[in-house]
């Protein structure tokens, strides 16, 4: 028994190595597969179908091998499989096996065929041989890139971007090996030829699914336009890329601007207003520059809130200036310009009489010089009135239309006066709604009468003569004579004083005029005349 058993053996080995067509095959089917990463290994299990129509009391596993699409053995692989023994395979029947499998660095990517041959003997003591063809897919780089995404991170579904927003752009990587992989990741945001944003950075992708994610903001100061995403990752076996376009919008956009009133008056209130549509809430700053004749005049900026949908923005324009005023209305967000547009509007100031004077020129004729000032750019049209008077009515009341150049100007008009009344005179410069006027009076004296001259009479002393040859009486001749001209005094002092008191008596007495002669009623002096206009020669000539 004991020489039966080595040789037993030996047969066993014989006939394992004899040709295939020398002995009796069959198949054993699978519709598994195998899939390994070059240079790496891979595990896992396959089932078995007895394809045939007997029943095998041992299967035994012998040997493997792995050959191209064209029938030639590919070296290098080693692969192990348990359990290596089945027992009672009936026809139909499938058995599972785990195995392992490693494979060599220089093997090409592509799909092989392993080869397994198994020694199989049936109840009765037939031998037979079965085969097992599997199909082997060797993959030469380890990752497999799953598709990138790129959205809008605060609106996933948006084609466009809006300043201020952020782009996220990801992608799967699976590494089927078992070892790490270093790769390169990066990103561009681009618009024709120059990019505005870029991030790269090293990515150790480890066996199985590693997520690969990126962020582009996209900042206030890029303009609108249309932009591309260019994502990349790069390792040493090859490289993803992926890319995609988005269009940057400020989202705010400026539709129209339209004006309170085309002329208004100094000082009075004008107002531009704007209209937005917006598709975000936002704070601007609104700036209004007001200019007359290319000189900058006013300047305000403002900050202003924009809120989602139709926003109506009013701008105070300028009116503390006169003449055609154009102005700029800008919105902006820090240095970026948003929408500008502009208005033109005319501010109208009004003349104005700056003074009155008068100069008598005659007996009974007044000479008044008007100073006019016009604060326009340009030849403005007025009316000016006058009203003169006395205390017995009207003398002069009229209205004339006059041109009134820019800057100030001068105007002359004549009137005759009556002497001797108290003249009241007014007069007013009316342009653009507005009025100027001023009033004064003053008295006309009449000339003055002649003057005469009353000389008081003279009275005459005698005068007493005394001889040098009189005798004088000593002891009473100078009494004498000191009595005689006390009286000679006396006597004129009361003859001055009858003389005065006789004029007195005669001025204080009542003069009896005679009986004035009928007069017509519009008094002693003649109806003015129609007062005369003298105008400087810059002055336009009255039609």
């Amino acid at each position: 028994m004991r020489k039966v058993v080595p040789v037993f053996i030996l047969l066993l080995l014989v006939i394992s190595m004899l040709p295939r067509v020398s002995g009796q095959f069959d198949q054993l089917e699978t519709s598994d597969e195998i899939t390994i990463l070059r240079d790496d290994y891979s595990s896992g299990m396959i089932w078995l179908t007895n394809a045939g129509g007997l029943t095998y009391k041992v299967v035994s596993y012998q040997r493997f091998w792995v050959e191209d699409s064209e029938g030639n053995k590919i070296p290098g692989f080693e692969f192990n499989i348990s359990p290596s023994v089945f027992t009672d395979w009936s026809p139909k029947g499938r058995y599972s096996f785990s195995y392992n499998i490693s494979c060599p660095s220089n093997v090409s990517g592509g799909t092989y065929t392993l080869y397994m041959r198994f020694l199989a003997f049936t109840p009765d003591g037939l031998m037979y041989i079965l085969f097992a063809r599997i199909p082997l897919h060797v993959i030469a780089e380890p990752l497999n890139f799953g598709v990138a995404t790129a959205y809008v991170q605060s609106r996933p579904s948006s084609s466009y971007v809006l300043n201020g927003e952020k782009i996220v752009v990801f992608s799967h990587v699976a590494n089927i090996g078992h070892r790490d992989v270093p790769a390169v990741g990066s990103v561009s945001f681009v618009m024709n030829g120059k990019t505005y944003f870029s991030d790269s950075r090293n990515l150790t992708l480890v066996p199985g699914d590693n997520l690969v994610k990126f962020e582009i903001p996209v900042g206030y100061d890029l303009p609108e336009g249309s932009y591309r995403v260019n994502y990349r990752i790069r390792y040493s076996g090859g490289e993803y890329t992926y890319s995609k376009d988005f269009q940057v919008k400020f989202g705010v956009t400026l539709v129209g601007v339209s004006l309170k009133s085309g002329e208004v008056s100094v000082n009075e209130e004008n107002t531009a207003y704007l209209t937005l549509l917006s598709e975000r809430v936002i704070d601007l700053n609104l700036t209004v520059e007001a200019y007359r004749g290319g000189e900058l005049v006013s300047k305000a900026t403002k900050p202003v809130r924009v809120v989602r949908g139709t926003t109506v923005l009013e701008a105070s324009l300028p009116t503390n200036v006169s003449g055609n005023i154009t102005a700029l209305l800008k919105l902006t967000y820090g240095e970026r310009l948003i929408g500008e547009d502009n208005v033109t509007y005319t501010v109208s100031a009004p003349l104005v009489l700056k003074n009155v004077s008068y100069e008598r020129t005659s007996e009974n004729e007044v000479t008044f010089r008007l100073t006019l000032w016009n604060p326009s750019e340009s030849e403005v049209d007025g009316i000016l009135t006058y009203r003169i008077s006395t205390d017995d009515g009207v003398l002069y009341k009229d209205s004339i239309k006059q041109s009134i150049p820019s800057g100030s100007s001068e105007v002359t008009v004549k009137f005759e006066i009556p002497v001797g009344k108290t003249v009241y005179y007014e007069f007013a410069l009316v342009s653009a709604g507005e009025s100027s006027s001023i009033k004064g009076q003053f008295y006309l004296e009449p000339p003055a009468p002649p003057t005469t001259t009353t000389r008081p009479p003279t009275t005459t002393t005698p005068s007493t003569t005394t001889s040098s040859n009189t005798t004088t009486a000593a002891g009473g001749g100078g009494s004498r004579e000191t009595w005689i001209a006390l009286v000679l005094v006396a006597f004129i002092l009361l003859a001055v004083g009858t003389w005065y008191y006789l004029r007195e008596q005669g001025s204080t007495k009542k003069r009896v005029r005679p009986k004035p002669k009928r007069r017509s009623p519009l008094g002693r002096f003649k109806r003015p005349k129609k007062p005369e206009f003298k105008e400087n020669k810059e002055l336009p000539k009255r039609k």
